[in-house]
């Protein structure tokens, strides 16, 4: 009977069905995430921040000593705000770099409305696979030079900004500036450009049709992608709901330690229980401790598990 149980749970699909975010501008949405700890280079930098567009896909991406508030406030300004303008929203982690008093107030300041992922579920913000896209291009630069992985960042800006994206079909740089940014190779190959514009007013209307025209088109790429994406995801998960007062369990995620004879293979897979006090999204919930009452944070339902108590119907319902 335990052999059939363990079974029919390892069938399970996961919980929670996925939850699109739609930009309809440039610079409306904006993920920010660290890289690293990488090795430490000659100039001092250990760390990687990440923003990105989530409308052009355009990328900013910062080299820098340490991982702190402060230093992310910086790069948020200069970075993004000074170059793009205030965002609408800005998506993140709730690590300290993002959420503490320092950074809350310049976005309260600006207008920017600061939104959380869950831990251990960062689907949500598309930096997570830009994140993936730079280590891989890293690896491919830097090759055995591991201390020098700072000097290549501009060339791999460059080599994202210039190249098509799949989503799109149009190059970063073009949908940000309307017009592709020239190579080398094509400043040699390329015959001279002739335009019929003999005016800053006939350049400007010109500019803003072309625009127009890919704005149109990649709200039609982003409207259809997001669709498919959530087809294939839906499919290899299942939807959950909790109610207020709900109790459950979350996933543990521990980290070994030698020194203390921790093993983290060992541990429990959940802990709990937490009770339910928050329906923050579809998929995501606000719990605190049952034992003493504290804010435990929020969690994605992917990460939740009805607490035993509830029986094994409810446990299949879910």
């Amino acid at each position: 009977l335990w052999t059939k149980f363990r079974m029919l749970k390892s069938q399970q699909k996961p919980s929670g069905l996925l939850v699109p975010i739609m930009a309809t501008y440039p610079w409306e949405y904006v993920g920010v995430d660290f890289v690293g700890p990488l090795p430490r280079t000659a100039q001092g930098n250990a760390h990687i921040l990440v923003f990105v567009d989530y409308f052009t896909k355009w990328v900013e991406v910062s080299a820098l000593r340490e991982a702190t508030a402060a230093v992310v406030a910086d790069r948020f300004m200069d970075n993004i705000v000074a170059w793009h303008g205030a965002p609408k929203y800005l998506i993140s982690d709730r690590g300290t770099p993002f959420v503490n008093a320092v950074f809350d107030t310049l976005l309260r300041t600006l207008g920017t409305e600061h939104r959380l992922t869950t831990a251990y579920h960062p689907q949500t913000n598309m930096t997570e696979r830009v994140n993936r896209t730079l280590k891989t291009a890293i690896r491919a630069f830097v090759g055995s030079l591991h201390r020098s992985w700072d000097k290549f960042i501009p060339q791999l800006l460059f080599a994202l900004r210039t190249a098509p994206h799949a989503s799109t079909g149009d190059t970063i740089a073009f949908l940000l500036y309307g017009r592709d940014l020239a190579t080398p190779l094509d400043l040699l190959l390329a015959p001279a450009l002739e335009t019929t514009q003999t005016s800053m007013q006939e350049y400007r209307d010109d500019l803003v049709s072309k625009l127009g025209d890919a704005y149109d088109h990649v709200q039609s790429c982003l409207a259809e992608s997001p669709d498919v994406q959530k087809k294939h995801y839906d499919q290899r998960h299942q939807h959950v709901s909790f109610g207020v007062n709900d109790l459950v369990k979350v996933r543990n995620h521990p980290r070994s330690d030698g020194l203390a004879g921790f093993a983290a293979k060992l541990a429990p897979v959940f802990r709990g229980p937490y009770r339910v006090v928050k329906k923050v999204s579809e998929v995501n919930y606000k719990l605190v401790s049952l034992h003493d009452g504290k804010d435990a944070g929020v969690f994605h339902v992917g990460n939740m598990r009805p607490f035993p108590h509830m029986g094994l119907s409810n446990f299949w319902k879910s």
